[in-house]
């Protein structure tokens, strides 16, 4: 019996993860290594990867360049997650393509069997060498150094602040993790990283030393500073890096938001000295056009409520920090859902200082933390009567909505959730 290509690929989940780049580089050989048929930027660390990419695959666009995007994970469809020039694969060649991977590991022993994220990644790859890409912007899935995506031969290599998470794979210090996202780095390459703190910057530097290449700062080979912000409108930046550029505008909301175009054009301004032609009017275009749903997202007016993707301790505090920034004196209403596999009580701890009122759900991912559990841990910080739960998160964004009251709302905690609420919402990605 025939299955789809979707269907083939949740059957890959059984697989589980498997650490190590063999089957990958076996796989992508046996369909012809598409991969090594275009230019790539391969981007690792733990926030801010996906709004890095994006603000780099829309000035490229915008230079005239033919640009692949792989990120993840998706919000609503798996497709979101390849993409061209901003449009997702369609699902037709999706389909199709997933069903001549299928074909090709048929042949393989289980031992070469693919996950669901090295077949995805394969499929990815395929389709940007049918499709003759320029240059291919991808997100490293997890950690680094033996993630799928590394077998690409990047020709830079970014890497978004590290912080704590996927500890069970990574480490359970910042050191162990730094170097597994810093397992990106290729020999004789160009890094470019964001904002570090000292214990994970002294591991990428060690092993730029190891490889012979060049690392780039953010704060101390380039850096970016506000000059202007508006909670509807975004926001415009000063940008000093290899080159200078000012008034850069962007739409997306929050400190972190400057930092992560920052690293973008640092990143762009090397393309250029290395080659590429790339327009500093297209650029400011570019900046200006990226947008990145669940990411401080306001999705609605009245009432007022922002969605944003958060889901680990350093993601949390950038929200309440953006939250603080745009509204000093303001406590919100939190719809909440996390996974059981991040730090969900420091993540509890961190919002209760600026929460009127929770209501905790979960998605459909079966790494939801009960609601229930996550109403006992906020306990700790508020009344009973402050606190509900809703386990199914379409009602519980209806509940939310419904509340009469003048706060702010707010939904974070999983990037499943978020894709769930857009979907609820019928808000296009």
């Amino acid at each position: 019996m025939s299955i789809s290509g979707h269907t083939y690929l949740e059957q890959l989940t059984d697989f589980g993860i498997k650490l190590g780049l063999d089957k990958m580089r076996f796989l992508l050989s046996k369909i012809g290594n598409p991969h090594k048929k275009y230019r790539s930027i391969l981007i690792a660390g733990t926030n801010g990867k996906g709004s890095i990419a994006n603000f780099l695959a829309s000035c490229l666009k915008e230079n005239n360049y033919r640009v692949g995007f792989y990120t993840s994970p998706h919000l609503i469809h798996v497709e979101e997650r390849i993409k061209i020039n901003g449009r997702a694969i369609p699902g037709k060649i999706f389909d199709n393509l997933c069903i001549e991977i299928k074909k090709c590991c048929d042949r393989l022993s289980i031992e070469m069997q693919p996950t669901y994220f090295e077949a995805l990644t394969a499929v990815a790859f395929e389709y940007f060498s049918r499709e003759g890409i320029d240059i291919c912007i991808c997100e490293v899935g997890m950690g680094g150094r033996f993630d799928a995506t590394n077998i690409v031969d990047s020709d830079i290599e970014i890497i978004s602040p590290i912080s704590y998470d996927h500890m069970e794979y990574l480490g359970h210090s910042i050191q162990e993790i730094a170097f597994e996202k810093a397992g990106v780095i290729k020999q004789n390459s160009t890094v470019v990283s964001g904002k570090q703190i000292p214990e994970a910057a002294g591991v990428i530097n060690k092993i730029c030393k190891q490889r012979n290449s060049k690392p780039f700062f953010y704060g101390k080979d380039f850096s970016a500073r506000t000059i202007h912000y508006d909670f509807f409108n975004g926001q415009v930046f000063n940008f000093t890096g290899i080159e200078k550029l000012k008034n850069v505008s962007i739409k997306m909301l929050g400190k972190h938001q400057v930092h992560n175009a920052a690293v973008a054009l640092e990143t762009l301004f090397i393309l250029k000295n290395n080659g590429f032609k790339i327009n500093n009017d297209a650029i400011l275009k570019g900046m200006r056009s990226a947008d990145w749903p669940a990411r401080f997202q306001i999705i609605m007016k009245n009432p007022s409520v922002i969605l944003d993707g958060g889901h680990n301790p350093a993601g949390i505090i950038s929200l309440k920090q953006t939250l603080k920034f745009y509204f000093p004196n303001e406590k919100f209403i939190f719809l909440v859902g996390i996974l059981k596999d991040k730090k969900w009580q420091e993540m509890l701890k961190i919002l209760s200082s600026i929460g009127k009122k929770f209501i905790f759900t979960q998605s459909n991912n079966p790494r939801s933390i009960p609601p229930i559990e996550l109403a006992q841990e906020m306990k700790k910080y508020m009344k009973d009567s402050m606190i509900e739960t809703i386990d199914n998160s379409a009602l519980a964004v209806k509940r939310l909505i419904s509340i009469k009251d003048t706060e702010k709302r707010v939904i974070c905690g999983s990037l499943y959730l978020a894709g769930e609420v857009l979907k609820t919402l019928k808000i296009r990605v």
